[in-house]
């Protein structure tokens, strides 16, 4: 019987997760979203990257494509304080803004963006469909919408075996929030669910590596 969903905590808002996740090494997973990403979109005029962390993403983004613009939004203030150091110390405020800013329910009208991301942030929302129809609702026709995030193994046994080897390196501590957000990740089908409920063709959702998913959709003009 596959694992059934346990859901963690939404908000990552203490100064410990903070620190502990932007910690962790990130490079080799961070690499691969972007090269992915830019393969669909190479301008990044105007992206909205959701639950951007430490924003390590938009910087490493911003460093490829010099002409990027980004709005970067995070529900945890402590996660929000490092970002915006990191985007001070990299030379990149004229091009990362900031937020506050909760996915359940974002500011902007509709068709915003020109491009929304997100890295691991489905997996912390007890109800996906409401951060999922938010980013399609503010991507504008013609825009693209990229989402990636862990897969929920299927047994104990596959949970066990990628907290050994992902996180052979990390704290005890480290170790605990990678398995606790295995664990509250969604299935495949799940995610197809909900990209039919939103009228987007389920097989935009993809298995992609030992532990993620992804969904690569492009709006129509």
């Amino acid at each position: 019987m596959s694992l059934a969903r346990v859901l963690e905590p939404e908000v990552m808002d203490t100064d410990e997760d903070a620190r502990a996740y932007d910690s962790m090494d990130h490079a080799a997973v961070n690499t691969a979203f972007c090269d992915a990403l830019l393969c669909h979109d190479p301008d990044l005029a105007y992206a909205l990257d959701v639950g951007t962390g430490t924003c390590l993403l938009p910087i490493e983004l911003c460093r490829r494509v010099p002409t990027a613009r980004i709005k970067a939004i995070d529900l945890s203030a402590s996660m929000l304080d490092l970002g915006r150091r990191r985007v001070e110390q990299a030379g990149l405020t004229g091009a990362i803004a900031l937020a506050l800013a909760d996915a359940k329910a974002l500011p902007e009208p509709d068709e915003t963006f020109s491009a929304v991301l997100s890295n691991s942030i489905v997996h912390h929302i007890p109800e996906p469909m409401q951060v999922m129809r938010e980013m399609f609702r503010v991507l504008r026709p013609g825009g693209l919408l990229f989402i990636r995030d862990l897969l929920r193994p299927e047994d104990e046994a596959s949970v066990a075996a990628l907290v050994a080897t992902v996180a052979a390196n990390d704290t005890p501590y480290q170790r605990a929030l990678f398995d606790a957000s295995l664990r509250a990740a969604l299935a495949l089908e799940e995610v197809r669910e909900i990209l039919r409920s939103l009228g987007i063709p389920p097989e935009c959702a993809q298995v992609t590596s030992d532990r993620h998913w992804t969904v690569a959709f492009r709006r129509a003009s």
